[in-house]
């Protein structure tokens, strides 16, 4: 039985609201750390220095956590009828991201892309987490590239994945040349809490490609990855016009 829209926008506010009660202990934490450190001023040895910052790491990773929780819980509540601007968008997301980009040296090309009935929000939220994703997982000893290019989404497409066909579908991808994945991962990549890599290596808590495909499919949409190890990763999105 699918759920009401009513049922998600109160669990939404629920979990944002057990978030808030989450978030009031770690706070507390990080001044109990801040005062120990001053009180004890030049007393604190490397050793207990090396414990305080693992507990500041953990209280990081706990915000992490929740706030990853929060925005899963609230990626199908809201109303669908923002005029959606996915170049304006991915653009804006960009210019939010400018100092990571530019320190990687990436180059990025967005082509045209479609105006679209949605959430805006949710749809910031989208192209916030598919580029993180490019940034993240980039390599190491080359230069990032990621390419967002559209089109309208054609009939076989759509029935395929068993689209509507007389709805108006396009077919965005986000591309990019890091390190991939194995393709054999492609459905597992959008669970919650998987991770392809340690945490030694790449930050996160496994929930941001979640939260695109819970945005997807609260717009009506697909979405689906390819991967190669040598080459890099493929999110292809098909998003209806209007939900």
């Amino acid at each position: 039985m699918l759920e009401s829209k009513d049922y998600k926008d109160r669990f939404s506010d629920f979990v944002e609201a057990a978030a808030h009660d989450l978030h009031s202990p770690l706070r507390k934490l990080s001044v109990l750390i801040d005062k120990l450190l001053m009180t004890r001023e030049g007393q604190i040895d490397d050793r207990a220095k090396e414990y305080v910052g693992r507990i500041e790491h953990c209280i990081h990773e706990m915000r992490s956590l929740i706030d990853g929780l929060t925005a899963l819980a609230k990626a199908e509540a809201g109303t669908m009828n923002d005029q959606c601007e996915l170049g304006a968008i991915a653009r804006e997301t960009l210019g939010m991201m400018d100092e990571e980009i530019k320190s990687r040296e990436a180059l990025i090309e967005i082509d045209e892309l479609p105006v679209v009935c949605g959430n805006l929000v949710q749809y910031k939220q989208l192209f916030r987490n598919l580029l993180e994703n490019a940034v993240k997982f980039r390599r190491k000893d080359t230069p990032l590239k990621i390419n967002i290019a559209a089109a309208v989404a054609r009939d076989a497409e759509k029935k395929l994945h068993h689209l509507p066909a007389k709805k108006k579908y396009y077919r965005v991808e986000v591309s990019d040349n890091g390190i991939g994945f194995n393709q054999t991962y492609a459905e597992k990549i959008f669970e919650p809490f998987v991770r392809l890599h340690p945490k030694s290596r790449y930050e996160g808590n496994g929930l941001g490609l979640s939260i695109c495909r819970k945005i997807i499919s609260a717009h009506n949409g697909i979405i689906y990855a390819e991967g190669d190890e040598k080459t890099g990763s493929r999110f292809i999105l098909l998003l209806p016009e209007t939900p």
